[in-house]
């Protein structure tokens, strides 16, 4: 019964190919390099999970810490909008800003603000600020913070297999040349042979 078991009979083929003399070292090395990259990128997907999962985390925190001492107050544009200002910190690209001012506590501060295109002058806008009464961006949302994670996740999963796969692909050039320079070994040893037909 132990002669006919599914696993001695694995453990034959398996040895057959270790020592299939078609088989080269070469071919021997890529194939388990080839298994090596799809075992890691089984590997990594736990590793990519709890990347995520920890950046959701993180990004919860801070987007729960904005909430808490971000505010909304009520500023008054001092001119025309135009192109976004080189000064402007928190404006993004393509959009238009204005001066203005607000008030935060007993001080008034200035900065550019983004608004509509063609806000006039004196136009009043809310805007966001952080704890000591600066401009600054909107909240993170908690879907936003979600994102995050998901991106963060699933860029530590492509990185690393990119990587491996970069390793993969010069190893695999190594390799090629290896055995063209064997197949030239191989010719020429049988051309020179004296014992050919």
């Amino acid at each position: 019964m132990w002669n006919n078991s599914p696993a001695r009979g694995l453990r034959q083929r398996s040895a057959r190919q270790r020592h299939n003399p078609l088989l080269r070292r070469s071919d021997r090395i890529e194939n388990m390099l080839t298994l090596a990259v799809v075992v890691l990128a089984f590997a990594m997907l736990p590793l990519a999970i709890l990347v995520g999962a920890r950046t959701i985390d993180s990004q919860l925190t801070l987007a729960e810490k904005q909430v808490a001492d971000y505010r909304t107050v009520s500023a008054t544009t001092l001119a025309d909008s135009t192109g976004v200002s080189v000064t402007s910190d928190v404006a993004p690209s393509g959009v238009d800003t204005a001066p203005a001012k607000w008030t935060w506590g007993n001080e008034t501060r200035h900065a550019d603000i983004t608004v509509d295109p063609a806000t006039p002058s004196g136009t009043r806008e809310d805007i966001w600020v952080n704890a000591d009464g600066n401009l600054t961006t909107e909240p993170m949302s908690p879907s936003a913070a979600r994102v995050a994670g998901v991106i963060a996740g699933m860029f530590t999963w492509f990185a690393v297999m990119m990587i491996a796969l970069s390793g993969f692909l010069i190893c695999r050039v190594s390799l090629n040349r290896a055995r063209d320079a064997q197949w030239d070994r191989d010719l020429r040893q049988f051309l020179d042979s004296t014992t050919r037909h």
